[in-house]
């Protein structure tokens, strides 16, 4: 906000109406969940990190058209990531997931593929090229609807 005489109109400028993007990270690392959280949120993001997969589909059912993407852990106890992915999908089909995992790259690949998740993040990561990911993703599911 800007005071003074001569001061510019308080309608703000179009780099500050950028729109925050709301991220759910699902990962039951909780020391990744707090790394995601702290590179994303000063970069425009709103992160929710939840550490289980059935609280996190508790949460997103709540508000399935609430979140811009969703970071999804593929190995979790309990439900998996491509159970999760699943879910995700019935509550809403238009959801942008990126898969996040120490897997290797082969498998990473198979399992985009085989569930038509819309990318990878391989830990560990690097924050730019995660970030190209992120807002190439995000880019392509406005751009398409």
């Amino acid at each position: 906000m800007r005071f003074g005489f001569g001061s510019k109109s308080s309608t703000p400028s179009p780099s500050e109406q950028l729109k925050h993007i709301r991220v759910l990270v699902i990962d039951d690392n909780d020391e990744f969940c707090q790394l995601i959280r702290g590179l994303l949120e000063p970069d425009r993001f709103d992160v929710v990190a939840v550490n289980s997969p059935v609280k996190a589909l508790e949460l997103f059912s709540q508000d399935k058209y609430g979140f811009d993407l969703i970071l999804l852990d593929y190995f979790m106890p309990r439900l998996d990531g491509a159970k999760t992915f699943e879910w995700l999908r019935k509550l809403n089909p238009n959801i942008k997931v990126l898969i996040c995992s120490g897997a290797d790259e082969l498998q990473l690949r198979q399992i985009v593929t085989q569930y038509g998740i819309n990318g990878y993040i391989r830990k560990p990561f690097n924050i730019n090229k995660g970030l190209d990911l992120i807002n190439k993703v995000l880019s392509e599911s406005t751009a398409g609807t």
